[in-house]
């Protein structure tokens, strides 16, 4: 599917959303763009993630992610644009990069004022025009900004632009939320907290009350009461334990203060139960599944 990326189609497409007369223009982020892309970012977020600070917006401009340095440090050529109306109203920002391995090209992350799909377009359009003849792969790693994939629900406008931009989607996980405003206290001292600085994050490490191993847990460190659930490991002879290991954790983060706990779980697959039962275990933890995470590629 051929792409048009002149100056008129976007003026033509932009024109429809912005209003008749209005002037656009697409140009590289500057620093006086942060705040109006992180509002861009903030109206995209998905329940249980906190509002990006700046400094991780500036990991995002800059194409690193601190779940993920190694990944990143695989980019190369890292640009942001903005979409801007006359007056200076930023309303689209898209990032992309290639990838050095492959040559791939990446478009990490876009957000447009109310995931709006002829937005999307405009900004999908300009990403894989620079980007040149290549496979192109959306959302398909962490940024510093969400987790990797583009939410299938809540963001169906830029779903819809990278479609109609020849893209196609593969479900990769599901998005789980947990409220803990309805945790007790714990029913005994069951974790050592261990910091891991490099995550960073807290390690639980839970016990029985005779001392015995049962598994640990990792989590993120708290922002404004909010955590993640990165993964729970249960020793070979427990694994049959495995709700009562996430029960004592989510009662040992609300002891600590934490409200929300979010999780990503790869999605079910055939010829993979664990992925199943990994499912149900936090289904019946409370956790509700928000939405479903997909990558999306472009063949040239």
């Amino acid at each position: 599917m051929a792409i048009s990326t002149t100056w008129e189609r976007w003026m033509r497409v932009v024109t429809a959303v912005a209003g008749a007369g209005a002037e656009t223009m697409v140009r590289p982020c500057e620093p006086g763009d942060r705040a109006a892309v992180r509002e861009l970012v903030t109206a995209d977020l998905l329940p249980g993630l906190p509002g990006p600070r700046l400094a991780e917006l500036d990991q995002a401009l800059e194409g690193t992610c601190p779940s993920g340095p190694t990944v990143r440090a695989g980019l190369q050529g890292v640009c942001t644009e903005v979409l801007a109306l006359a007056g200076g109203q930023v309303v689209g920002a898209v990032s992309w990069a290639v990838r050095s391995s492959d040559g791939a090209g990446m478009l990490l992350w876009l957000h447009c004022r109310d995931d709006e799909q002829h937005l999307a377009r405009v900004l999908v359009e300009r990403a894989v025009d620079r980007l040149g003849r290549r496979t192109v792969q959306a959302f398909a790693e962490p940024t510093a900004l969400a987790p990797a994939g583009l939410p299938l629900r809540m963001r169906a406008g830029t779903r819809r632009a990278l479609e109609a931009c020849g893209f196609s989607g593969l479900e990769g996980w599901r998005y789980l939320h947990r409220r803990l405003d309805d945790r007790g206290g714990r029913l005994y001292a069951v974790a050592d907290v261990v910091e891991c600085p490099g995550l960073p994050g807290w390690r639980l490490q839970l016990r029985e009350r005779d001392g015995s191993r049962i598994g640990e847990a990792l989590v993120a460190l708290p922002v404004e009461g909010t955590t993640a659930l990165q993964w729970v490991s249960l020793t070979p002879a427990r694994r049959s334990m495995g709700n009562i290991l996430l029960e004592q954790c989510l009662a040992h983060l609300a002891d600590r203060g934490v409200r929300e706990v979010t999780t990503v779980l790869p999605a079910p697959a055939e010829g993979r139960p664990d992925l199943d039962a990994a499912l149900a275990l936090h289904t019946a933890a409370g956790f509700a599944e928000i939405d479903q995470l997909h990558v999306y590629t472009r063949r040239p």
